[in-house]
């Protein structure tokens, strides 16, 4: 958790000179705006979102049809205008499915070899469009698999990686050393992706990523997003990876050392020293991937709140939310419907929430306020990196993004969370929304979630847009000290992306009002002050 906390006090007056709002919306009219964002109104968008009915929501299925129309009706009640293809509230979304049948095996200079089990020790997919992708190649270890100049640390020192497959550590040395990169707050060199596509601009093959049962989520996790249908945009872009990708738990990253008559814990170590090169293993990697592939359109949805102002109303402050989860998967506890309450059917019901909320205002906003629920997150962004790429508002004119992944289902708190906004003066808004609430204002999550990087803010930011993810905080009303962190630890161990994440009765959802109401707050101040983020 960061140290930067703040009181309840009002913001500073300084604060003031930098963010003078606009005339126009009367206080009275905000509070009455309000009352949209209550317990029972997000209680029934939760249920519904996160019910059987909507089979887990996944891209290109039944479910997710059902709530994106859901999404769309409920925009049009809130009297929002479709900005969507042919005058809707849906753009399509381009994807591409290839479900992989994976085979890995190791096989050591002098002979031994091991074939570890699909699912249970390993998972692995391909990008290559080839119905079969094949390849068998030397194993070297390149650490963690990070290039980045800023932090004096080179993975591969130059070193020729071309035709190999790689053996990589999950996350950065921060999470490990904590002088290294930013310690325990997680970097963007730590995510598959950036590693995969590295190692394919140094000419690697194929990219094995180890598991870390230490930091972050379990393997099941991991099992659950990475054993079904793999997506990716269908717009004839490249992948941007290497063809093929894998990861092994650390037992069999383990044995596969010792079959290279290498210690895996002193790999681990000198992994971890900046002086650190890539090493020859002498361990042959065969792998293939018979892949069977579809191509669909999932749909964004969207729908426009116009602003009020004869020049403001030209921009754009946008809210998103991502919609989809991981619909029916493999059996546990007998449930194979992976439900998404918190993931994130609680963030789209927020989304709903604040639609209303806005559309109930006598006086609009200054600026354009355009709300956006997005597919195919859990794939890797791909609903916003698409909206980014191809905007239904001017990208250069939109001054803001709100994202939510993730509400507060366990009860009031005393702060609230905002990720990625000290990078832009979002945060100095976000310090008036919070402290009208009377809550305090945290910059950070515990370590282990890479927050940051890992919720379609980040495409907006990637992007130029100021974003953020606003989450809510840990330091709940009447509980003890760190009990909130103990939550969070909770659901990622028992339910982040198992069937277990799934609506109860009796959750105490004013924590969700709470986070809805510094969120109107927010997006409300962005809109009418007068300078941009």
């Amino acid at each position: 958790m960061s140290e930067a906390r703040f009181s309840r006090a009002k913001p500073p007056v300084i604060g003031l000179v930098a963010i003078v709002l606009l005339a126009g919306c009367k206080i009275g009219d905000s509070e009455t705006a309000l009352e949209a964002i209550n317990v029972g109104a997000f209680d029934a968008r939760l249920q519904f979102l996160s019910s059987d009915l909507l089979e887990g929501r996944a891209p290109g299925t039944r479910g997710a049809r059902l709530a994106a129309d859901y999404i769309a009706a409920q925009f049009a009640q809130a009297g929002l205008q479709p900005v969507g293809d042919a005058s809707s509230y849906f753009q399509p979304v381009p994807l591409v499915a290839r479900l992989p049948d994976p085979r890995l095996s190791f096989r050591a200079l002098g002979g031994a070899s091991i074939a570890p089990a699909h699912g249970s020790e390993f998972v692995a997919w391909s990008q290559d469009t080839a119905v079969v992708t094949s390849l068998e190649a030397e194993l070297v270890f390149a650490g963690y698999g990070i290039t980045a100049p800023e932090y004096d640390w080179d993975d591969y020192e130059d070193e020729d990686v071309s035709g190999k497959v790689l053996l990589v550590l999950a996350g950065d040395p921060g999470r490990h050393v904590s002088e290294r990169f930013r310690g325990d707050t997680a970097t963007r060199y730590g995510l598959a992706s950036y590693k995969l596509k590295t190692a394919a601009q140094r000419g690697a093959v194929g990219v094995v990523m180890v598991h870390d049962p230490e930091f972050g989520h379990d393997w099941s996790a991991i099992r659950s997003v990475r054993s079904g249908e793999q997506l990716e945009l269908d717009d004839g872009s490249a992948p941007g990876g290497v063809a093929f990708g894998a990861w092994v738990t650390s037992s069999v990253a383990a044995q596969v050392a010792a079959m290279a008559g290498l210690d895996f814990e002193t790999l681990l170590e000198t992994a971890r020293d900046d002086r650190s090169s890539p090493i020859e293993t002498g361990v042959t990697v065969s792998a293939s991937v018979t892949s069977r592939t579809r191509r669909f359109s999932g749909a964004n949805v969207a729908g426009l709140l116009p602003g009020s102002h004869p020049e403001l109303a030209s921009e754009f402050v946008v809210f998103t939310a991502h919609y989809d989860h991981l619909g029916i998967g493999e059996p546990l506890d007998v449930d194979s419907i992976y439900n998404g309450a918190y993931d994130n059917a609680s963030g789209t019901a927020l989304l709903l929430c604040l639609a209303e909320a806005f559309g109930r205002m006598e006086r609009r906003p200054a600026r354009s306020i355009l709300f956006l629920a997005v597919t195919a997150k859990e794939a890797g962004l791909l609903g916003s990196k698409h909206f980014v790429e191809n905007p239904l508002v001017p990208l250069s004119r939109t001054v803001a993004n709100i994202n939510f992944d993730g509400v507060n289902l366990w009860g009031p708190t005393e702060d609230m969370v905002i990720i990625k906004a000290d990078d832009s003066d979002v945060w100095d808004a976000a310090l008036f929304a919070a402290s009208d609430e009377d809550l305090r204002l945290e910059s950070g999550w515990p370590p282990g979630w890479e927050a940051a990087y890992r919720s379609d803010h980040f495409s907006f930011f990637e992007a130029g847009v100021p974003a953020a993810l606003l989450a809510h905080g840990l330091d709940y009303v009447g509980r003890m000290p760190g009990w909130g962190s103990q939550m969070l630890d909770h659901y990622s161990q028992a339910l982040y992306h198992k069937p277990g994440d799934e609506y109860q009765p009796g959750l105490d959802l004013r924590g969700a009002v709470q986070q809805g109401r510094v969120a109107f707050r927010l997006g409300l101040r962005l809109s009418n002050r007068r300078t941009r983020p």
